[in-house]
């Protein structure tokens, strides 16, 4: 539980977590899209995808187009 102390690398706080779902929850109140669940696991697949491929420096755009069927 304090790893932090030991390791500089880890945050003492959970923020960067906290402030990642902060734009998922704010389209949520506002698209509506969880009002079906088809709707809202939809949403919560692409934005993951699209987040994952941010945090690695990817093209969101160019990850998505690749995982087409």
């Amino acid at each position: 539980m304090l790893y932090f102390l030991h390791d500089s690398e880890i945050p003492p706080t959970n923020n960067a977590a906290e402030r990642a779902l902060q734009s998922v929850v704010m389209a949520r109140k506002v698209s509506q899209c969880g009002k079906n669940l088809l709707g809202a696991i939809t949403y919560t697949r692409i934005k993951s995808v699209v987040e994952t491929a941010r945090l690695r420096g990817e093209d969101p755009v160019a990850v998505l187009m690749a995982l087409r069927c």
